[in-house]
């Protein structure tokens, strides 16, 4: 368990598929995840994930985003792909309650998994990619100290028109320590 002073971050369980699925079905949820194709998902393959998720081992870290007052849940963020080889790991949030987004929570988890990768991790680079009219993400990552790495140009074709797709990083040394 991570805790902050907004969140807690426990490690995911299967009984939290209902709201992933909930979460994940939202379009505005949706259309800022970089796997997000505007296609809701089904019960079943939300269910099967989590399921997946919660008994993965060295790869993946999987988190429940909790709120810390009332332990009401507010997303999910993850660390995935994690290479202890290569010491890094591709980080993916998402804050799916309407009613924590934009209030420093994002920020928060970002920095709380970012001392988890460094610090328990010993992992030394930590990568993300987000999507460019995604500005509340960009916003986010850049607050946390991720720097832009690369543009992949009209990587993405939603909402009727081609977006690109940035990858963003954050090394060890880089990061204030700040929660």
């Amino acid at each position: 368990m991570l805790i902050g002073s907004k969140v807690i971050l426990r490690r995911v369980e299967e009984e939290d598929w209902l709201y992933r699925f909930q979460w994940l079905s939202d379009p505005e949820v949706n259309k800022t995840l970089s796997s997000g194709l505007g296609i809701p998902p089904t019960k079943t393959r939300v269910k099967e994930q989590l399921a997946q998720f919660a008994g993965e081992g060295m790869t993946r870290a999987d988190f429940m985003i909790l709120n810390r007052d009332n332990k009401e849940p507010v997303g999910f963020v993850y660390l995935f792909g994690i290479e202890p080889w290569a010491r890094r790991a591709e980080l993916g949030i998402f804050i799916g309650s309407r009613s924590f987004r934009g209030q420093g929570y994002g920020e928060q988890v970002i920095r709380l998994m970012l001392h988890f990768a460094f610090n328990r991790l010993n992992l030394h680079k930590v990568w993300l990619t987000v999507d460019d009219d995604n500005q509340a993400g960009k916003r986010c990552y850049q607050k946390a100290g991720f720097r832009e790495d690369g543009r992949l140009r009209d990587e993405i074709y939603k909402n009727g028109h081609y977006v690109d797709r940035i990858l963003m990083s954050i090394l060890e040394h880089e990061f204030d320590g700040k929660i």
